[in-house]
């Protein structure tokens, strides 16, 4: 990928939620390379104002993501109520782990407004 698509993907990331949340900060350099905690909160700020996605109360705490396999866990679900709304996006919770693909969680976190 090149990242003309990535500085696209970012601009639209920031459009479409700016519109709806004003928390996390949606910075360019950390919507390049999404950290977990930020993607969380993301999420989280999202179900705060719109109800979307239906996450238990549990997963809304950060505190249970912890360790590689729960985040992955938390990012399936995530994914799959995303998509459900969307349809596919590719998009597999491991590279976002490990901050592979921003593009693809890019196209997840647009997925979120809509």
């Amino acid at each position: 990928q090149n990242m003309g698509d990535l500085d696209a993907s970012v601009a639209e990331t920031q459009k479409v939620l700016q519109a709806i949340i004003s928390k996390p900060k949606l910075t360019e350099a950390l919507l390049k390379k999404p950290p977990f905690r930020f993607l969380h909160d993301i999420v989280s700020e999202v179900k705060k104002q719109t109800g979307f996605p239906p996450l238990a109360d549990a997963d809304l705490d950060s505190n249970n993501c912890k360790d590689k396999e729960s985040k992955i866990a938390y990012l399936t679900k995530v994914i799959g109520m995303v998509t459900e709304v969307t349809g596919p996006i590719t998009v597999k919770p491991q590279k976002i782990v490990a901050g592979m693909e921003p593009e693809n969680t890019n196209a997840l976190l647009q997925g979120l407004a809509k």
